[in-house]
């Protein structure tokens, strides 16, 4: 315990300079381009000798695997290397990283390359002081995060067969006092509203796709979602994100589609959503004469690990023995990279530093104080998750 708190204390200033430099790299996704933070990530691993190899994808979408020890158990830490957009409002440039009063200000200094740093300087730690003798530990910098993940962690674990005994995914900001044990499921449709054009001075003779959907969309509303009560979770929620239909005012619009996101609750299914979408529709169209068709995007299941599982104890330890107090178990209403693990056969949990409130944000920052914290979190949770069970 002291040796790797010397350790890393040792190295703030590396740590700084490490989040700086990914900061400079700029990883927006879209487009992505993860390419360009990979020499920085390279150079320091090379400086502690640990070996790695760099998976791309496609062109440019570059992923980094580490891996520090051999043997079993194997943990799997994964952070990722793509960004969103800048945006506006920022006060000081979102790509070069400014320290002030104890935080890191940029771009990704929360969300997710703070994290990485951390990360990073505890496979350093670990490394080092020889902390993993019959045991592994893989550093995972991934790309296409923020938009799937169809180019990064996912592409890892089907194509590459990446796998673990623990995961450990350091992109839930909750100021180190949250374990992410408990995540929605997500499901994403596409609901189409057929009508009929005709001109707009005789909206009789045609069929008015727009008001059809509205029609829908309040059935829906109204409607209850499957739900069972979850002590981390919050009720399902439905989210009306687009919605586009019609040509010009004087028109009776043919077509309308809709795109919905629910969110739901382990205990329940996707089947039972589209059930709920179902009778919705069917009630429109009793009702309107309309005619619907819809088509299901995507399914993320909801996923949970057992508050006490070996990874959620050994984390929760390592926490307490870091900052004096063991972090609390909870759920996310979003999907990190702990779902796709877990969809996979690898149970996983979230972690980390800064506010999730930055995330995403002008002005993004993270504290350094708890960037240090964390990788000796992380540096302890492999230490006792390596040990041989008695």
């Amino acid at each position: 315990m002291d040796k790797i708190a010397r350790f890393v204390t040792k190295r703030e200033g590396e740590l700084v300079r490490l989040v700086g430099d990914l900061v400079a790299a700029r990883t927006e996704n879209p487009p992505g381009n993860e390419h360009l933070a990979v020499p920085v990530v390279k150079s320091y691993l090379q400086r502690y000798g640990i070996g790695f190899r760099v998976l791309e994808a496609a062109p440019g979408r570059a992923n980094i695997i580490a891996t520090v020890g051999t043997g079993r158990p194997r943990v799997l830490i994964a952070c990722h290397l793509d960004v969103v957009p800048a945006g506006e409002h920022w006060r000081t440039d979102p790509f070069r990283a400014v320290v002030r009063r104890g935080r890191i200000f940029g771009r990704g200094a929360c969300d997710n390359k703070g994290p990485l740093a951390a990360m990073l300087l505890a496979g350093a730690c670990l490394k080092t002081l020889g902390l993993l003798p019959r045991s592994q530990v893989i550093l995972a910098a991934v790309a296409d995060e923020e938009r799937g993940s169809a180019l990064g962690m996912e592409w890892l674990l089907r194509h590459h067969k990446l796998t673990a005994d623990f995961g450990i995914v350091p992109d839930i900001a909750a100021h180190l006092r949250e374990i992410d044990v408990a995540e929605k499921g997500a499901v994403f449709f596409e609901v189409i509203s057929h009508g009929r054009q005709a001109h707009g001075s005789r909206p009789e003779q045609g069929i008015n796709a727009i008001w059809n959907m509205l029609h829908f969309l309040e059935r829906l509303r109204a409607a209850k979602l499957p739900a069972v009560r979850h002590r981390f979770l919050t009720p399902p929620t439905l989210n009306l994100g687009t919605i586009q239909g019609g040509s010009a005012p004087n028109m009776v619009p043919g077509l309308c589609r809709v795109g919905l996101d629910i969110r739901y609750l382990p205990g329940t299914t996707s089947r039972e959503v589209k059930a709920v979408i179902r009778a919705a529709m069917h009630a429109s169209r009793h009702e309107t004469g309309g005619r619907f068709q819809f088509r299901q995007i995507a399914d993320l299941p909801p996923t949970e690990v057992p508050t006490d599982a070996p990874l959620v104890r050994a984390l929760a330890a390592a926490t307490k023995a870091v900052i004096g107090r063991a972090p609390r178990p909870a759920g996310m209403s979003g999907a990190t990279l702990t779902k796709q693990l877990i969809m996979h056969g690898i149970p996983a949990v979230g972690c980390g530093p800064g506010d999730m409130r930055e995330a995403h944000a002008a002005n993004e920052s993270v504290p350094i104080a708890e960037l240090l914290a964390f990788a000796r979190i992380l540096t302890l949770t492999c230490v006792t998750l390596a040990k041989p069970k008695e």
